[in-house]
């Protein structure tokens, strides 16, 4: 019996992914456009909404980051870092990281920039625009590159 709930559950989209794959990709596909509404929401200067909207989905990663994300690669990618860089399976995670990481750490500046007091002066930035929009920009390649990765990991291989 506790054999059966250690094995991995099939996922719910028809791919060879598990459910926490699943979940992990459909909940992402949301954050993303929770992201675009938040954009939509600072276009119509509701600066207060946009900033829970933006700074929710930035924690709500970090959770699925710790829940999905980080144990998928410490199983998958990590043991082959250096060998198998050339394969798509092994590539495309390495990038959706390495994009990830980038992402998540802007957004996490942003947000003590912009909710707190914390960073003194000299660390904090004067353009809005332009850190919104790279940060933006950098969520939505993160995005595209998890798409990536979920095509390499559970569909590419049963093809």
């Amino acid at each position: 019996m506790i054999v059966a709930f250690s094995l991995p559950v099939k996922g719910f989209l028809g791919t060879g992914a598990t459910l926490e794959a699943d979940v992990n990709l459909v909940v992402q596909l949301v954050m993303g456009a929770a992201l675009v509404a938040g954009v939509v929401l600072a276009k119509h200067k509701r600066y207060r909404a946009h900033g829970i909207c933006q700074t929710t989905v930035l924690l709500l990663n970090l959770l699925m980051i710790g829940l999905v994300m980080w144990p998928a690669f410490q199983q998958h990618v990590k043991p082959t870092i250096g060998r198998v860089l050339h394969k798509s399976y092994y590539a495309m995670p390495m990038v959706h990281a390495a994009l990830g990481i980038s992402a998540e750490l802007l957004g996490l500046y942003i947000v003590l920039v912009a909710g707190t007091d914390v960073l003194p002066t000299w660390l904090r930035f004067k353009n809005w625009k332009r850190w919104m929009r790279t940060e933006f920009v950098l969520w939505l390649l993160v995005v595209i590159s998890g798409i990536g990765t979920y095509y390499a990991w559970y569909i590419a291989p049963f093809r």
